[in-house]
């Protein structure tokens, strides 16, 4: 955790992290559940339409604690080690024997590998996901051992809480359910009134997260944005919007469109071959499945009896699953990393050989995991800092700003437009622009504006200041009066 504080600022503010944290931080500061962080859903003015749990979170962590980067990236560490204890407990809750050694191998792989340090370092809610997901089997499992009235509360106040902390974290436990209903055959009529307290509780929160968006006047943008994130259900959108547009007599062409317009996702097989840049879980699960085939060479049937294969088989099959849903990009890969890693410090824990060979791994894994929180020639947010605060910025000054200035422009101007996501009809006026020429796609969008200004007659802009590693330009913004 210290090596993270200290390496938080060596990743850049981004897209996500922006668009998620920019309503906790008008709610914490200004007292507005408002955004200049997001994109127009259904025709509407721009609205976070994400189940709104981790942003209250960070609303309320941010008014106790601050908004600096390094501040509220901190709240990601705290959960994840919370996400660890209760692993490492529900391990030694299902018989697990952990020694100081084996912990230290499942710590070392749970912090060190590139895939979990990337999504634990960054402001994105999926490390909630997961640890309210861990709560929730934390519940499941208390209420398989004794099915008293409190453990079927926990299981389905915790279901509630899943959804409201992600969609797709709700999704995946249900895949999770249906994989053990498959593996488990002796305790499949549990596993069905089991299903029950889930889905009850599911309900509740999809009715929670939707009164919320109602409230707002954003429910029929709640509902598009589900359908959009996923490839499965916008196929099926985009099968039927032209039928139901005929039946119900409005016209489907615009919804159409703009599916047709967000659905950038590949095929299926090329979703499943994004997983070879993971190499982590590649080469973690290629020698747990060697290793389980050399332990069990002799009678493989015995194989399905070991928790620790369970637990390896279920994360070959999260991926699968989850693409089949319609969505698994780098940020969910928490769904195969978990068990997967249970599934390593069960090997660890029973053979001597198989320990030496993992923390090898965990070792070299280790090593590319720290080299990816070393800072990056082209950054240094210490510039970003520096450059920020010579200007003289007013707080009622609008500011159009990339997503790599977040946390320092948010504490100094009310008004910050992130035209990277944030549509322009929709900017009121601006006073001044910062670019990043050399920026990603999203920053190509404020050269767009700055161009299409500077096309203008009626405006002078005029540069100001330059920042380099990471390129800024600053730009004043005013209107020329004959």
């Amino acid at each position: 955790m210290i090596v993270n504080i200290i390496t938080l600022s060596n990743l850049p503010p981004w897209i996500d992290e922006v668009m998620m944290l920019d309503t906790s931080y008008n709610m914490a500061i200004h007292g507005s559940w408002e955004t200049t962080a997001w994109y127009r859903v259904a025709g509407q003015h721009p609205f976070s339409t994400y189940p709104p749990l981790y942003q209250m979170v960070a609303t309320a962590w941010i008014w106790l604690f601050g908004s600096s980067l390094v501040t509220v990236r901190s709240m990601n560490l705290l959960f994840t080690f919370m996400l660890g204890g209760i692993c490492l407990r529900l391990m030694k809750h299902h018989g697990l024997r952990l020694t100081p050694w084996t912990v230290a191998l499942f710590t070392v792989l749970f912090w060190g590998t590139r895939e979990m340090a990337w999504m634990y370092r960054n402001g994105r809610p999926d490390i909630l996901c997961a640890l309210v997901f861990v709560l929730a089997v934390l519940a499941i499992d208390a209420y398989l051992s004794a099915k008293s009235s409190t453990t079927r509360i926990a299981v389905f106040v915790s279901s509630a809480l899943l959804l409201c902390s992600g969609v797709q974290a709700a999704v995946y436990l249900l895949a999770v359910w249906l994989f053990f209903f498959i593996v488990s055959k002796k305790r499949r009529g549990e596993s069905i009134h089991l299903l029950i307290f889930l889905l009850s509780g599911m309900l509740l929160g999809l009715l929670l997260v939707a009164l919320f968006m109602l409230a707002h006047g954003r429910f029929v943008a709640f509902a598009s944005s589900i359908v959009q994130y996923s490839a499965t259900l916008s196929s099926i959108a985009l099968a039927l919007l032209p039928w139901a547009g005929e039946v119900f007599g409005f016209n489907s062409e615009p919804y159409t469109l703009k599916l047709l317009e967000l659905n950038t996702e590949s095929g299926i097989i090329e979703r499943l071959s994004s997983l070879v840049e993971h190499r982590s879980f590649i080469i973690l699960s290629t020698i747990a499945l060697v290793a389980y085939g050399i332990i069990y060479r002799k009678d493989l049937r015995n194989t399905l009896s070991d928790k620790g294969f369970i637990m390896l088989l279920c994360a070959l099959y999260a991926p699968f699953i989850m693409i089949l849903a319609g969505r698994f990009p780098a940020y969910y890969r928490w769904m195969v990393l978990l068990p997967l890693l249970i599934s390593v410090t069960s090997l660890a824990a029973r053979h001597r050989l198989w320990c030496s060979v993992f923390s090898v791994m965990a070792f070299l894994l280790t090593v590319f995991g720290i080299r990816s929180m070393l800072p990056d020639e082209q950054w240094d947010y210490e510039n970003i800092r520096s450059f920020v605060q010579r200007q003289h910025f007013k707080s009622s000054d609008s500011v159009v700003c990339p997503f790599s200035t977040f946390y320092e422009m948010k504490p100094v101007c009310d008004t910050c437009y992130f035209a990277g996501i944030f549509p322009m009809e929709f900017m009121g006026h601006v006073d001044y622009i910062i670019e990043s020429p050399d920026g990603n796609e999203y920053d190509q969008r404020i050269t767009t504006y700055v161009n299409k200004l500077k096309a203008d007659t009626t405006v002078v802009l005029t540069s100001i200041d330059h920042c380099e590693h990471p390129s800024l330009t600053l730009y004043q913004v005013k209107q020329k009066y004959e």
